[in-house]
């Protein structure tokens, strides 16, 4: 994925096409705190987060790339939406359907408001400034060119993700391993048992917890977890990795193991925290800075977990 959004949008660029995309969407993007050049990042993080973070290298300010890369993070991408549907559906039937519109709901205020946080310091006022830039004609792409700047960049993107993965992947191992394989025996089993007071306050158990901290490995690792946690197949890191695959049943599991207003801030949580972890290498990877890098991963594990507890509180009332 992340190689097509790279080489679509060199082309894009190469014809002579971006820049008008740009123009067209400068004044929209201008309400938070951005230029036109950042509204085709966000449109490609709603597949992937990563090559949303890939294609802000099209954006002259730092600044504004980075609160490009951050704004990305709020839209969910196809990952989350291919766990979200199966638990909404299986929770709330019919009405999955509107906790999917509540989330698009939230994400679009989520957004706002992290354009005002971030904005203050990426993008300040007095640094924002129109877009003044020069139409090129169109004209044939240089295909030998393009390709060979594609796999350049997508060379680094790889090279510095894989590096940061192989090492959570490890400290994940010996976190999810127990000797017969079950989750009784784990470290992350022990530990939340012991954090479950605390989780609960944000309106999951110590088991959509765990789930909800792999989904900032992957967020496909969701369904997978929670299927080695109630359903016993599998274990919990090869979930995680992709490894496993969810029970048949896991739905019909869920539903008389979980609330629907625990079902609900699991969801929440999940769909706005941390994309995963190669969209956070990938953000380090182009803003070549840790500092700001933990900034928005923290702001994003905060949020979500605020959101869930609202979400959990809330509907507690009603159902």
């Amino acid at each position: 994925f992340v190689f097509g959004v790279t080489i679509v949008f060199g082309f894009l660029e190469e014809i002579g096409y971006m820049a008008r995309v740009s123009y067209a969407f400068d004044g929209s993007m201008a309400k938070l705190g951005l230029q036109g050049k950042s509204i085709m990042p966000l449109l490609v993080s709603l597949g992937c987060t990563i090559g949303g973070a890939a294609g802000t290298r099209v954006i002259d300010s730092w600044g504004q790339r980075l609160l490009t890369i951050a704004l990305a993070w709020a839209g969910p991408c196809a990952a989350t939406f291919a766990v979200i549907p199966t638990l909404a559906s299986a929770f709330f039937g019919w009405a999955g359907i509107l906790v999917i519109i509540l989330l698009f709901i939230i994400a679009l205020i989520h957004i706002r408001i992290t354009a005002t946080i971030f904005g203050r310091k990426l993008a300040p006022e007095e640094e924002r400034h129109g877009l003044i830039m020069e139409l090129p004609p169109y004209h044939k792409p240089r295909w030998g060119m393009l390709f060979k700047q594609t796999l350049i960049k997508i060379w680094g993107i790889f090279k510095k993700a894989f590096s940061v993965i192989i090492i959570v992947s490890v400290v994940f191992y010996f976190l999810a391993y127990s000797p017969d394989g079950g989750i009784e025996g784990s470290v992350l089993y022990k530990v939340g048992i012991v954090i479950e007071p605390v989780t609960r306050f944000f309106g999951m158990g110590w088991q959509t917890f765990i789930a909800f901290v792999s989904s900032m490995v992957s967020k496909e690792a969701v369904l997978g977890v929670l299927s080695a946690i109630f359903a016993g197949t599998g274990n919990i890191f090869d979930s995680t990795v992709g490894a496993a695959t969810a029970d048949a049943e896991l739905g019909i599991l869920l539903t008389t193991a979980i609330s629907k207003p625990e079902a609900l801030a699991f969801m929440i949580a999940v769909t706005f925290n941390i994309p995963c972890l190669m969209a956070v290498s990938s953000t380090y990877q182009e803003s070549h800075s840790l500092k700001w890098t933990g900034r928005i991963a923290i702001y994003y594990i905060a949020t979500a977990l605020i959101l869930s507890s609202l979400v959990f509180h809330i509907a507690n009332i009603f159902m």
